[in-house]
C-alpha cells in the first residue's frame, strides 16, 4: 500500500509540473495576443477618434444600464 501511495504522489507531482508549464505557455500567448489587440485598438482610436468615442459611450451606457437594472431588480424583491 505504501508503494502505491508514493507512486500516486509522484504521478500527481509530474502532472502538476506539466499543468504549470502549459499554464505558463497559455499565459504568455494571452499576453502576446493582448499586446496585439492593444496595438490594433490604439491604431483604430488614432485613425477614427469620433467612432472610438461613440463606441466607448455606447459600451459605457450598456454597462451602466445593466448595473442599474441589476440594482433595481434587487430592490423590488425585498
Amino acid at each position: 500500500m505504501h508503494k502505491k501511495n508514493k507512486d500516486f504522489q509522484k504521478e500527481l507531482r509530474e502532472k502538476g509540473v506539466l499543468l504549470k508549464k502549459q499554464a505558463q505557455k497559455n499565459l504568455e500567448k494571452a499576453k502576446k495576443d493582448l499586446k496585439t489587440a492593444e496595438k490594433k485598438v490604439k491604431t483604430f482610436m488614432k485613425e477614427n477618434p469620433a467612432k472610438a468615442a461613440a463606441i466607448a459611450a455606447g459600451v459605457g451606457a450598456i454597462i451602466g444600464a445593466s448595473i442599474g437594472a441589476l440594482l433595481g431588480r434587487g430592490r423590488r424583491r425585498r
